[in-house]
């Protein structure tokens, strides 16, 4: 009878240490999204970027177009909505200086009618981040006006972590069909 009171209460001790598995690291808060557009200002980088990956409360997204995705590698986690090939003149057209488009946002044509949240959820931190910056620069300050809290986190080549996937270096999109 003792035997089988020790064996129960051994039991049962194995199964409550099992139902407490051990907490894995803190995630990470997200800062205060701050009024600068640029790379520099941001407190989420391409350096602290791990952090933010794979979470339901942050999207992180690659602004560069197909081809820059192909060649130079992507970043796993990320969702690519590319800026030249899809949001200029869907949601935004960069104003013109000199008959040159230009990157000041504050000439920038938005369009209101565009589906922000079906792109941008407003529940979520959106980093953002292109081959240089200027892109994520320039959709932060739509965005920012829009009420989001978006994050420039930089350039792609700055990404060292253990989710870049490399790409090929060759790709080139194929020509558009004449019609």
């Amino acid at each position: 009878m003792k035997r089988t009171i020790l064996s129960l209460f051994g039991i049962l001790l194995v199964i409550t240490g099992c139902a407490t598995a051990p907490k894995g690291p803190a995630v990470a808060a997200i800062p205060a999204p701050v009024a600068s557009a640029a790379a520099k200002d941001s407190p989420i980088t391409m350096e602290n970027l791990d952090q933010y990956l794979f979470r339901t409360d942050v999207l992180v997204v690659d602004l560069r177009n197909l081809e820059e995705r192909f060649n130079a590698g992507y970043i796993i986690g990320t969702e690519t909505i590319p800026f030249f090939q899809y949001l200029e003149g869907r949601m935004v057209s960069r104003g013109t200086v000199d008959g040159k488009a230009t990157w000041d946002a504050k000439l920038a044509k938005v369009n209101d009618g565009f589906a922000f949240a079906n792109y941008f959820p407003q529940n979520k931190a959106i980093i953002l981040f292109c081959a240089s910056g200027t892109r994520a620069a320039y959709v932060k300050t739509v965005l920012d006006a829009k009420g989001y809290k978006t994050y420039n986190a930089g350039a792609f080549k700055d990404y060292k972590g253990p989710n870049k996937v490399l790409g090929d270096g060759v790709y080139t999109l194929p020509a558009p069909a004449a019609h």
